[in-house]
């Protein structure tokens, strides 16, 4: 009998694919979730996102001097259509009442079809042309702020109807409508979310800190409509000073302009000087450094502006003007075109070191321009010297004719003892500003004067040598002249004959002397222009004073 072999028990391997498969779905699932707990990258600050409704646009902004620059094609394809750009290297904005024309090579621009020599570069960025983000915010109904932190720039309008939502809870901004996706920032709770776009339950918001991104519907407790902030423009009528005293500071403008979020409060103030416009090295040029932040800065504070037109203290430059018609007239419209540009109060005219026997020319200059400013609502002043020998700083001023067509006179009552004078004296006495009143009041009246006060002095030192005493000097301020004092351990008395508070200091062969401003000075020189009952006062320049000069200030224009 055969007995059929047993049939062989194979040992069974484990089944190795669901663990497999389990750890690959693990490693899937991490790897896509990591990502959500990371940030973006930041683009560097010199060339930030430009964002337009919660969008990143093609090109970024440029930033070169603190200034940003929004390239040509996001305003042709975003904001305005008809926005020209030439292959010659000019860009040409047109509104309702302006042709504005920047170009980017000899920056010459034209505004109504009037040449002018505008300071708003156009720059160029590989082939791509970026016009200034302040210049669209005075043409368009837009809102522009750069925010360095988060590397973006956002434009909105300011004429639309928008959305905003707010969160209860802190609220994490991704770079596409995905939890998954990469982070931007997180906007903590109780952030105004400016809401773009829906999509799929997620929203494409941005936020006034700079946060842009989207978010999940679903983290936003509420919404909320709001106005647009934006009126159409009207034609600027300039106000009252909103006192019968003239106080003016001068600003001094070389080429930038300041940061206004710097300035302190001024009471006191109804009126700044920007040093914007001069003649220019071309005849009938006019250099602009104006700028239009710093006038709706002004407006808003109450002040008026009026800024200053300046003959660059070039004698030659300056004959070539006022002795030719037609560059008269030239700089007359470019004046006037600035003026309507800028929505400008006034102009301060400061023509200094001008030839004896152009005096008339000059007269004539102002003759023809004061008819035109007034016929646009300007107030018109002119700034003289004090009387005095000299050809080209003094005599050159018919002061008597001058004061017929303008509507103040700044006589600029400072530099008693100039920076080159070969002695050391104050840079205005007393006795002496008095005495420059008083002359300059018989050929001006006193409701057209204004006295010009000086923020600053000098300190000047002494050395003595065989040959004599050489004496240099060096400007300061009234803080920090102050400090000069305290540090060598001196006390300013007040000086019987200059009226100012004085200090001297000898070492060596060095003698050191120095004549205080102070708001003690200062309140003296008000009742100066109180004795003689002038129009006001003006003051060069911001910056140079102490804080409690505007209470002074503020004093004298209620009095």
């Amino acid at each position: 009998m055969s007995i059929a072999p047993r049939a062989v028990r194979r040992k069974r391997r484990p089944n190795l694919v669901w663990p497999v498969l389990f750890f690959a779905l693990m490693a899937i699932g991490v790897a896509l979730a990591v990502p959500s707990f990371l940030y973006v990258e930041k683009p560097p600050a010199s060339r930030p996102d430009l964002i337009f409704r919660g969008e990143k646009q093609e090109f970024p902004v440029v930033i070169e001097r603190g200034e940003a620059y929004v390239p040509f094609t996001f305003v042709k394809e975003k904001i305005d259509p008809d926005v020209f750009w030439d292959e010659t290297g000019t860009v040409v904005v047109t509104t309702k009442d302006k042709v504005v024309k920047l170009k980017t090579d000899s920056l010459t621009a034209h505004v109504n079809q009037n040449p002018v020599e505008l300071k708003f570069p156009v720059v160029l960025d590989n082939g791509e042309p970026y016009i200034p983000s302040s210049v669209l915010e005075i043409l368009y109904p837009l809102s522009a702020s750069y925010y360095p932190d988060e590397g973006v720039f956002i434009v909105r309008p300011r004429d639309e109807v928008f959305m905003v939502g707010i969160s209860e809870e802190d609220v994490i901004l991704r770079v596409s409508p995905s939890i998954l996706a990469r982070r931007t920032g997180i906007a903590p709770a109780g952030t105004e979310l400016h809401i773009h776009t829906v999509k799929g339950g997620w929203l494409r918001v941005d936020t006034d800190r700079g946060l842009v991104g989207w978010v999940s519907a679903r983290d936003i407790d509420r919404t909320e409509w709001r106005e647009p902030s934006y009126t159409s423009p009207k034609d600027y009528t300039p106000k009252p000073l909103g006192s019968r005293k003239v106080a003016l500071v001068w600003e001094q403008v070389d080429r930038y302009n300041p940061d206004t979020s710097k300035i302190g409060d001024m009471p006191g103030l109804n009126v700044v000087s920007p040093t914007w416009f001069r003649l220019g090295g071309k005849p009938g040029e006019v250099e602009n450094y104006a700028d239009f932040r710093y006038v709706a800065w002004a407006h808003e504070r109450g002040y008026q502006v009026w800024a200053l037109f300046s003959n660059s203290f070039e004698l030659e430059r300056t004959r070539a003007v006022l002795r030719n018609s037609d560059l008269r007239d030239k700089v007359i419209s470019q004046i006037l075109m600035y003026a309507r540009l800028y929505s400008l109060d006034g102009i301060n005219i400061d023509f200094e070191n001008v030839y004896q026997d152009d005096a008339p020319y000059l007269t004539q200059f102002v003759r023809e321009l004061a008819p035109l400013l007034h016929e646009a609502g300007l107030t018109v002043s002119i700034d003289v010297t004090v009387k005095s020998m000299s050809p080209t700083w003094s005599m050159c001023y018919e002061r008597d004719r001058l004061a017929e067509v303008v509507d103040y006179v700044m006589v600029m009552a400072y530099d008693e003892f100039w920076a080159s004078s070969p002695v050391a004296g104050p840079t205005a006495s007393l006795p002496w500003t008095e005495w420059c009143v008083k002359k300059t009041l018989e050929e001006v009246p006193a409701e057209k004067l204004v006295l010009g006060v000086p923020f600053y002095t000098r300190l000047w030192t002494e050395v003595r040598d065989g040959s004599g005493v050489k004496v240099s000097q060096a400007a300061y301020g009234m803080a920090s002249a102050e400090a000069w004092v305290k540090s060598q351990g001196l006390e300013a008395k007040v000086d019987p004959v200059t009226g100012l508070r004085y200090a001297e200091k000898t070492v060596g062969d060095r003698t050191y002397k120095i004549w205080l401003e102070d708001a003690e000075s200062m309140a003296k020189r008000m009742e100066i222009a109180d004795k003689y009952g002038l129009a006001g006062i003006a003051a060069w320049r911001r910056g140079f004073e102490t804080p409690d000069i505007w209470e002074v200030i503020s004093d004298y224009v209620k009095r």
